[in-house]
């Protein structure tokens, strides 16, 4: 029989772990590029550079801070277990923390994209 616990962890991870990569790989390419974009010398077009490595930093950032929520929402899973006392309380609490996480990885891919849209409008307004 599977173990669904195991594998939504799996897949949570899986989820953090792949914002981190585009937020952070996206930027990384974009700084390989840098000395390109510098002789070109658009105003509009450093500004939306600017505007998409600022996206991208906060998307990674917000993935990583899922990492602990994630921790938080199953630390008050593991005291809900040892309290019996204030189980509802904490797996409530654990609920808050991972809807949190959730929005943070929603939030971290909305970033990703809103630094690729910045970025491309305004490269297809430059050309």
């Amino acid at each position: 029989m599977a173990d669904y616990r195991e594998i939504s962890q799996e897949y949570a991870q899986g989820a953090i772990k792949a914002c981190i990569l585009i937020n952070a790989g996206a930027a990384a390419a974009l700084l390989t590029q840098a000395a390109k974009f510098i002789e070109i010398k658009n105003a509009a077009l450093t500004s939306a550079i600017t505007c998409s490595m600022l996206l991208w930093a906060f998307g990674t950032v917000a993935a990583i801070s899922t990492w602990v929520l994630a921790f938080l929402s199953t630390r008050y899973v593991d005291k809900s277990e040892k309290e019996v006392a204030r189980q509802s309380r904490h797996l409530r609490t654990s609920d808050i923390f991972m809807l949190a996480g959730v929005i943070a990885v929603v939030g971290s891919l909305a970033l990703f994209v809103a630094g690729c849209i910045t970025l491309a409008v305004s490269l297809r307004g430059s050309t």
